[in-house]
């Protein structure tokens, strides 16, 4: 409890620090060095320790075999709705956050052994869907182009991704190296969760029916629909947990981003980011505990 009251703490102070004199571009900063400090040490110490079976590639495939599930959903939700609000959607749903939110989170919930589950279903399952299909999305939504060469490109250089693949091929670095990737691997939580109280936005006119449903979709349906799918297949139950829980976390911040630069529905898009964190600090521990109960 009383790690979850310091994620809680640290959203607010980047909330809080949206009123002060923050140097111009100070999200981006710390998201900067999470990206290329925090997480690459979070793989190298984490990834090694994940024991490859049916249970890991699970972790990996539940957010592919989501997304059509997920897709099909948001074009049914928005039958009725503009070409732009369905793009939002399309965007933002099957995207979450985890990694930033996600870490944190599974970290408290489930303990240390499941962080390289979460960087599993993070790098091969959000960080790919991102660099592939929010990229598509975006080409099919606004600029009919679809930049193949620089998404490539973005994807073979982004550094967590590089890093995973090294530690995988390695495997555990050497001892001597350990204490200081811990020290650095402990900024990550810190500095990610106040970048994302800081980047939260609230308010605007939106359609509150389907903000409910959007909201409903990604921070229930989607983690009830990865429980099933992986219990049927007897996942270990820690890469059940992990899986489900980083199903059901809120919108990405990125994707957010992503579709307000696009114009796709600006309000509803920051609404859910903004109020999916404050509503998945609830819907997460509750999930967690049911699991808790089932399996």
């Amino acid at each position: 409890m009383e790690q979850f009251a310091f994620i809680i703490a640290l959203l607010l102070i980047g909330i809080a620090l949206q009123k002060a004199s923050a140097p111009v571009d100070f999200a981006k900063s710390l998201n900067f060095f999470v990206i290329y400090v925090s997480l690459p040490a979070t793989v190298l110490i984490q990834v090694p320790k994940i024991h490859f079976d049916l249970s890991a590639f699970g972790v990996i495939l539940i957010p592919w075999l989501l997304l059509p599930i997920v897709i099909a959903l948001v074009i049914l939700m928005t039958r009725n709705h503009p070409p732009h609000v369905r793009a939002a959607l399309l965007l933002i749903m099957p995207l979450g956050n985890t990694s930033f939110v996600g870490i944190p989170i599974v970290h408290t919930l489930l303990g240390e052994e499941a962080i390289g589950y979460v960087l599993m279903y993070d790098q091969f399952g959000t960080f790919l869907m991102l660099s592939l299909y929010g990229a598509a999305v975006i080409a099919r939504y606004e600029t009919g182009m679809f930049h193949k060469r620089l998404i490539l490109k973005k994807l073979l250089f982004f550094p967590p991704f590089i890093f995973l693949v090294f530690a995988l091929v390695y495997g555990e670095m050497p001892s001597l190296t350990q204490p200081y990737l811990k020290l650095l691997s402990s900024t990550l939580v810190p500095l990610a969760l106040v970048s994302v109280g800081y980047s939260m936005k609230f308010g605007g006119e939106i359609d509150y029916g389907l903000f409910s449903r959007a909201l409903i979709l990604k921070l229930v349906i989607m983690p009830f629909i990865a429980f099933w799918i992986l219990f049927a297949v007897g996942t270990d139950p820690l890469a059940l947990k992990t899986a489900v829980l980083e199903s059901g976390m809120p919108s990405m911040i990125t994707a957010g981003a992503l579709a307000i630069a696009a114009g796709f529905a600006p309000a509803l898009s920051a609404a859910l980011v903004g109020y999916g964190i404050v509503v998945s600090l609830v819907t997460l521990p509750l999930i967690a505990y049911v699991m808790e109960r089932i399996c």
